[in-house]
């Protein structure tokens, strides 16, 4: 893109002398490089708009503000930068004539988009937004780092209001649209599930002409809500044998690893994977689904998942001598708890589970019944123990008494050797911000120091 596309995008039409290339488009001043557009973006922390001199002084060759100022480049004002910035990577993603596939749902869009990218890049060039840059900021910036030579671009779209989509989905416009799941995550936005439904659903809108969705038939309101857009959607399942993609989760294998049956029009195939779990069966039936749309085979998606290393915190399991670790930390809704804790025990099968969990957060008046549910899973897979997080404790006690409240990381870490466990599998798991992760660093220190 040059100055001139980028005038022309925002206002309709360019000036002359404006046929200048643009080298990247930069949100942060501490990025900005010789031939950069900075776009001054409005936060709740910062103003990008008070480190214009600091970009110009790096060399940006150009200015989005929504505030006057006085710059020595070019200088395009505009009502929001955020939505400009949108507009800018639309335009760009129409001049590359990428296709692009959108990827959304409540639980597993990160892993469904890296396993996705991965199936594809056996026959094509393929972009994808780094690990979860899918809000209104992140989403641009990744189609923005997409470029012509990549044939296909794999975006992840996450919303937490009933409003993102409308933002989201017309940056995006999506020729195949893939809606992985619904679940009771973000309530606090959405509503109920059902909201959460409609507005996963309401990506459909913005399908590009001819363009195809792929929607899980697993869950009522969000088929219904999909078919009221799209009247027929690719559909795929872990529960109706009778779906055009179906995949089965047939247990677990060593060391986090998993066997799977896939059936699709082109056949059917059991083969293990490096990840284990019933919300792995979903992931590799809207994959494959998805990847049918571009004219990838089943094994294609055999050989993909093959490939496919898990994130250091979506359900990594990692042994460390006779303990298996599995670091779930990034994020936690119920939809995904649950599958994350259910899959542990199967992991563990007769070994001993011990759950580091933290609290489920944006869930809204449903807060304490979802964790009270919680309880009530926790009291069917019956863990050797417990540790918890966050206020929510007492609703997960009433359905399950036996969860201790979480110390420091250091305190669990030193106090780990009293749980006299050996061959033991441990699950950490918690909302973002209740910073799981620490605890993962804390254990994995203290067993790593007891190798001989």
């Amino acid at each position: 893109m040059t100055l001139a596309d980028i005038q022309r995008c925002l206002n309709g039409m360019a000036d002359e002398g404006m046929e200048i290339p643009v080298n990247a488009v930069r949100t942060d001043s501490r990025a900005v490089t010789s031939g950069d557009l900075f776009v001054c973006i409005e936060g709740d922390r910062f103003d990008g708009h008070e480190f214009i001199d600091q970009a110009v002084k790096a060399g940006a060759a150009g200015i989005v503000a929504s505030k006057i100022v006085q710059a020595d480049v070019p200088v395009f004002m505009v009502r929001d930068t955020t939505v400009a910035l949108g507009r800018i990577a639309a335009c760009h993603r129409s001049m590359c004539k990428a296709r692009l596939m959108a990827v959304t749902g409540t639980a597993g869009k990160t892993t469904v988009k890296e396993l996705l990218a991965e199936v594809l890049a056996a026959r094509f060039p393929v972009a994808k937004n780094y690990r979860n840059f899918n809000n209104q900021i992140g989403l641009p910036l990744s189609m923005l780092k997409a470029s012509e030579k990549q044939e296909i671009w794999v975006m992840e779209l996450g919303i937490s209001l009933s409003s993102d989509m409308a933002e989201l989905g017309p940056i995006a416009t999506p020729d195949i649209a893939i809606i992985t799941n619904v679940g009771p995550g973000h309530l606090l936005g959405l509503g109920d599930i059902e909201g959460v439904a409609k507005s996963k659903a309401s990506l459909l809108h913005y399908l590009q002409p001819g363009g195809v969705a792929v929607v899980s038939m697993d869950y009522p309101q969000l088929w219904k809500a999909a078919r009221e857009i799209i009247p027929d959607p690719v559909g795929f399942s872990t529960m109706d044998e009778s779906a055009p993609f179906f995949c089965l989760f047939l247990g677990p294998g060593q060391y986090g690893s998993g066997r799977f049956l896939l059936r699709t029009p082109k056949g059917e195939h059991e083969f293990e994977a490096p990840f284990c779990g019933e919300h792995f069966a979903e992931n590799l039936a809207a994959v494959a689904a998805a990847a049918h749309t571009v004219g990838l085979s089943p094994q294609h998606v055999i050989d993909g998942a093959a490939r496919f290393s898990a994130d250091n915190q979506r359900f990594c399991c990692r042994p460390e001598g006779s303990i298996m670790v599995i670091d779930d930390t990034y994020n936690a809704n119920p939809l995904s708890m649950r599958r994350s804790v259910e899959t542990a025990r199967a992991i563990a099968g007769e070994r001993p589970l011990v759950l580091l969990l933290g609290d489920m957060l944006e869930l809204g008046e449903e807060s304490a019944k979802r964790h009270h549910e919680l309880g009530e899973t926790l009291a069917v897979i019956k863990p050797e123990a417990v540790f918890w997080k966050g206020k929510h404790i007492a609703d997960v006690r009433s359905a399950y008494p036996d969860v201790a409240p979480l110390t420091t990381p250091e305190d669990f870490a030193e106090n780990w050797k009293n749980l006299k466990l050996d061959d033991a599998v441990v699950l950490l798991k918690g909302s973002r911000s209740m910073k799981m992760e620490e605890y993962t660093k804390a254990l994995r220190g203290v067993l790593q120091g007891e190798r001989p």
